[in-house]
């Protein structure tokens, strides 16, 4: 026989399904604000190799986990094609919150006005860290130095040691290294004095103006309103260079690298990666780097390159992505990412860490940096590079004769200029 129901029992029962459903709503009312409240970033960068990516990822993790309230959307670049879907990206108004630009972009976009001016921000690490120069227009600041590199001398100690010279004593001078390249150059068929980039975009000239460089040469006037390119500086500069590249193998970045890595070239120009492959690899030959060599009364200047971090004007979230490139400047952070990849640290704590200053051979990529100099800071440098490189690549294939290629290419810049 069922028990007699209670007057107002039901009324009770009612109730308390009303509040505990008063309850769940509030609380998943309070989940759905929370997450609306999470500010989510996108961020664009180029590490996507299997030393680099990992770190990328573990810095990425530790901050969101010191920032509950941010979440970082990382976007994986390529150099091929990199630099159009950015210009594409400006012109649509999709730019990232962050944004990873080479040294010699970062005028192309600060100059029209696309980034976000960031000197308030500079001026309390201005200094913290190296290398302001491509991201500073007008007295302003557009963005932070991340990871610098430069080029340095690599040379083949077996092969210096055949061709009966000292192979602890790499030539200082421009006279001693011709002579030295192409004795080298004489020791066989299968070997190359001297290491000769073919024309790729983006690193031909990164090979030929340490050379006018050195030599005195300054590649635009004072106002910037001309080129210098043709001028006997650069002239005897292109020519020394073609002299160079007769005693060498001419071939891609790529190729150039796995050549010495295999011990068939003497003397080649290439960067901190270069260095970690030789030490990974256990057949590699012996080996030892040094600053470039100088001309008769001129500098070793080797070029000043890198990456480094923007915010873009659009950006609905730059509090956000400000506190992000804060992260990524903590000089533990930056000491992290050039420990994977072999760049130097912007940041000036980070670069002096025995890892770097205990080790001869970063030494000298620390030592070189100091004196090396970026592109010119312009908007359009791209363009401009470009010029450069069909110079120098139609003196190194005898197309033309180095001060008639430096004449067009100085010409066709002046006209870049003008418009």
């Amino acid at each position: 026989m069922p028990l007699p129901r209670m007057a107002g029992q039901t009324t009770v029962w009612s109730m308390k399904r009303l509040l505990l459903c008063g309850f769940a709503l509030l609380f998943v009312s309070g989940c759905i604000r929370r997450v609306e409240e999470k500010t989510t970033i996108t961020w664009w960068q180029f590490w996507t190799d299997p030393l680099a990516r990992p770190v990328i990822e573990e810095l990425v993790a530790t901050f969101e986990a010191e920032n509950p309230d941010i979440a970082v959307n990382l976007v994986d670049l390529t150099w091929a094609e990199g630099h159009q879907k950015i210009v594409v990206a400006f012109a649509a108004g999709t730019t990232p919150d962050v944004l990873e630009l080479g040294s010699d972009w970062v005028a192309e976009f600060s100059h029209k006005g696309l980034l976000l001016d960031l000197t308030a921000e500079a001026e309390r690490q201005r200094d913290l860290l190296l290398k302001w120069e491509p991201v500073t227009h007008q007295g302003r600041t557009y963005g932070f130095p991340w990871l610098l590199g430069t080029r340095v001398l690599f040379y083949n100690k077996d092969l210096l040691f055949r061709a009966q010279f000292d192979p602890e004593k790499p030539p200082e001078n421009w006279a001693d290294w011709l002579t030295e390249a192409l004795a080298v150059d004489r020791l066989g068929s299968d070997v190359h004095g001297f290491a000769a980039n073919a024309f790729e975009h983006h690193r031909l000239y990164k090979k030929f103006l340490p050379f006018f460089w050195s030599n005195g040469g300054r590649l635009l006037s004072e106002d910037g309103d001309s080129c210098l390119l043709a001028s006997p500086q650069g002239v005897d500069a292109l020519e020394f260079y073609v002299a160079l590249c007769g005693a060498g193998l001419i071939e891609t970045q790529r190729e150039l690298d796995l050549a010495f890595l295999r011990g068939k070239v003497g003397f080649t120009i290439s960067g901190d990666w270069l260095l970690d492959q030789l030490r990974r690899d256990p057949d590699s030959p012996q080996f030892g780097v040094a600053l470039l060599p100088r001309p008769e009364g001129g500098q070793s200047i080797s070029f000043a390159g890198g990456e480094y971090l923007v915010i873009p004007k659009k950006s609905a979230h730059a509090q956000e992505a400000q506190l992000f490139i804060n992260f990524l400047l903590r000089p533990e952070n930056n000491l992290k990412l050039c420990r994977a990849i072999g760049f130097v640290p912007a940041h000036k704590a980070a670069a002096q860490n025995p890892y770097f200053l205990d080790d001869p051979f970063r030494a000298v990529f620390y030592e070189q940096l100091a004196s090396a100099q970026p592109t010119p800071v312009h908007p359009a440098w791209v363009e401009m590079e470009e010029e450069v490189e069909r110079a120098v690549e139609a003196a190194m294939y005898g197309a033309q004769r180095p001060d008639s290629a430096l004449r067009r290419a100085a010409r066709a810049i002046d006209e870049i200029i003008g418009r």
